[in-house]
């Protein structure tokens, strides 16, 4: 029996469609993971108790969050409960990093604590007083930034030492990339130093507190109050960008080509450039602190208890 071409075609034609359905429909679950926001804090969300999360930080596994609550918590990879450790302090802490496996926190009257693996920390000369709000490393030296300016480093983690940046406002992130180190802060404050020893102020363009750094394609991106965003391929030349929000933007991270920055009254954006943003649902209207990609998620912590965990970015591929 012989068939007319039509008759053979039209179904060819209906699984073609029907493929190309399926298959936009697995390209959406990715980006649809960052709107699918699932509230991992120990009390109910409603709540609006619970510990001030500061900072959070993945590595290796192991992320690891900081904040008032005069603990730390960590939780392994492939398991969703949180462990709960003695943080050694009475003093709020306010941003984590590490360095081969040995985690370093950061907070008020110049706290500094160090874990190997991140079960028992020890307290660290810091040599300030000021409240040091955020820290990084590179593979030669750590970094941490505070009040007043302050600037403090360490090659080894054991003894630091202040280096003056001739401010007095605060600084509330420093990151790097491409051999410089950038510093933000109060009233629109960037600082650039090829070597974390001495600090040049830039011309941000904006009088904005300017609260949270990352990097990723190639470039610096921050985050501020009333919603603004720059990105610097080099730390001294700033561009800013349309958020399209006029909320306080705190952290900012970047993970498998997508920028994500979290702030104020659950605010939650993300960018697969750092230039063009789009607004996500979180589901919360809690203030969020800090932001951290976690193999194949980006975690999100705040303020009353908040944690958040994106859907997986790896979903349909």
């Amino acid at each position: 029996m012989v068939f007319p071409i039509a008759f053979v075609l039209r179904p060819l034609a209906c699984l073609v469609l029907l493929a190309g359905l399926l298959l936009a429909g697995c390209r959406a679950s990715a980006s649809d993971a960052l709107d699918q926001w699932v509230w991992r804090g120990s009390g109910a969300k409603e709540s609006f108790k619970g510990s001030n999360y500061e900072g959070v930080f993945y590595e290796k596994g192991t992320l690891v969050v900081v904040g008032n609550g005069f603990n730390i918590l960590l939780r392994k990879d492939g398991d969703p409960a949180w462990r709960t450790i003695d943080a050694n302090t009475q003093r709020p802490l306010y941003g984590v990093a590490t360095a081969n496996g040995t985690y370093y926190a950061v907070g008020a009257r110049g706290t500094i604590l160090s874990s190997r693996g991140g079960e028992a920390w020890t307290a660290r000369n810091s040599t300030v007083s000021v409240p040091l709000f955020a820290i990084t490393y590179t593979d030669s030296v750590f970094v941490a930034v505070g009040d007043g300016g302050t600037v403090v480093t360490s090659k080894v983690g054991g003894q630091w030492s202040i280096h003056p940046t001739g401010i007095i406002d605060p600084l509330y992130g420093v990151g790097f990339f491409n051999g410089n180190f950038v510093s933000v802060g109060a009233n629109g404050i960037i600082l650039f130093s090829p070597d974390a020893s001495y600090w040049l102020p830039q011309n941000s363009g904006t009088k904005a507190a300017l609260h949270g750094i990352t990097t990723g394609k190639k470039q610096f991106v921050v985050v501020g109050d009333n919603g603004v965003i720059l990105t610097s391929p080099d730390g001294m030349l700033w561009t800013p960008r349309t958020s399209g929000t006029t909320k306080t933007l705190n952290g900012i991270a970047f993970g498998q080509g997508t920028f994500v920055a979290a702030g104020a009254e659950g605010t939650i954006l993300t960018s697969p450039d750092g230039i063009t943003w789009q607004a996500r649902n979180s589901g919360v209207t809690h203030f969020l602190k800090s932001v951290a990609f976690a193999h194949d998620t980006f975690v999100v912590v705040g303020w009353n208890g908040a944690i958040l965990e994106s859907g997986s970015l790896s979903a349909g591929k």
